[in-house]
């Protein structure tokens, strides 16, 4: 098995990926349902593991960050499992400082739609926001 992603898988999860950051998905524990696998887990930047029930209940009532995203890589780990890995810079507010991290998460394919299993992110240092970015 090669561990190269097709190029439309590729870009399905990275639009996937950037659905869970759009404040209308984070709002809805529907639209954060069909994204997230039944054995979805987080793990923070601060060390907090999360399972999906927690996720389903704590994002809708978060006040949306400001996100960017972008450099996305991504790689086969098996027929059914993507890794997707990208630099992110989010922040609470217009008059906040950024965070940066480095994003991974893994999607599982499971009855023919592709689901994240597994999400971190990890602080890093500030880097340069490419806001022309696809």
């Amino acid at each position: 098995m090669s561990n190269k992603i097709k190029v439309s898988l590729f870009n399905h999860l990275i639009e996937s990926e950037r659905q869970l950051l759009d404040p209308d998905v984070r709002q809805s524990s529907h639209a954060l349902n069909a994204l997230l696998d039944d054995e979805f887990i987080e793990i923070a930047a601060n060390g907090t593991v999360f399972d999906k029930q927690h996720v389903l209940t704590r994002l809708p009532t978060e006040v949306v960050p400001q996100f960017y995203n972008q450099h996305f890589k991504g790689r086969m780990l098996s027929d059914d499992v993507a890794q997707i890995s990208y630099q992110a810079a989010y922040r609470r507010s217009a008059r906040s400082e950024f965070n940066y991290s480095l994003r991974m998460s893994l999607w599982r394919k499971s009855n023919e739609q592709w689901k994240m299993v597994f999400h971190q992110g990890t602080p890093c240092a500030l880097f340069t926001i490419s806001m022309d970015e696809d």
